[in-house]
């Protein structure tokens, strides 16, 4: 038999990672091996675990506690990204980027506010997700700003003043004023019997000193 025939048939080769044949398809790794495998040191694995990005498995001394998995599909998510790059990359606005997130389309990147996964963009983008349209929604039959000022012949500025200065009724919901229409109303007719007084009194005639009646 010749000499350099001293493996046996059929055995498994190194991993290079783990320093010797991969037994199972997902084996447990230690910290290091988890750095090596995300490109980054130690330490940094170590505040991924404690900020949620990456799970811990096993009791607390447990040598090796990622699963490699795990750790590559962290590795294949990209380095995180803040919000106004994701706008710029999905060519869409802050605002609708911000509407993905908070119907969870989105996720943030655990441990931010927010930093998003370049991934999670590209799915996305290939899903071809649109953010819902979202309209402010009050009580009931309660009218909106535009409305109110429409109602009562003012501005809408003017109104929202009003109303955050407590001058006007109204109820701060859903980032938005709403207005009962019944105390509107009534408002808008007391408003019409002020001027209706104002102009009789500028149009009665006025009486100088000395004046005698006809």
């Amino acid at each position: 038999m010749a000499a350099d025939q001293h493996e046996e048939p059929g055995e498994l080769p190194v991993d290079p990672l783990l320093g010797q044949p991969r037994m199972v398809a997902d084996p447990r790794i230690s910290i290091a091996q988890g750095a090596v495998v995300l490109g980054k040191k130690p330490a940094q694995v170590h505040r991924f675990i404690a900020l949620g990005r990456l799970p811990r498995h096993g009791p607390p001394n447990n040598g090796r506690p990622l699963l490699l998995s795990e750790v590559e599909a962290l590795r294949d998510k990209g380095e995180p990204i803040p919000l106004k790059d994701a706008a710029t990359m999905l060519g869409r606005s802050l605002k609708a980027i911000r509407e993905l997130v908070d119907t969870g389309h989105l996720p943030l990147v655990p441990g931010t506010k927010s930093m998003v996964y370049p991934a999670d963009l590209a799915a996305i983008a290939a899903a071809k997700i649109q953010p819902p349209i979202r309209r402010p929604a009050g009580p009931p039959g309660y009218l909106n700003t535009k409305q109110t000022a429409e109602r009562l012949g003012l501005t809408a500025i003017y109104v929202t003043q009003m109303a955050a200065a407590e001058k006007l009724p109204a109820v701060f919901q859903d980032r938005q004023w709403w207005f009962d229409p019944a105390r509107i109303e009534m408002i808008r007719r007391a408003r019409r019997a002020r001027r209706a007084r104002r102009d009789r009194v500028i149009a009665r005639p006025l009486r100088r000193r000395g004046d005698t009646a006809q």
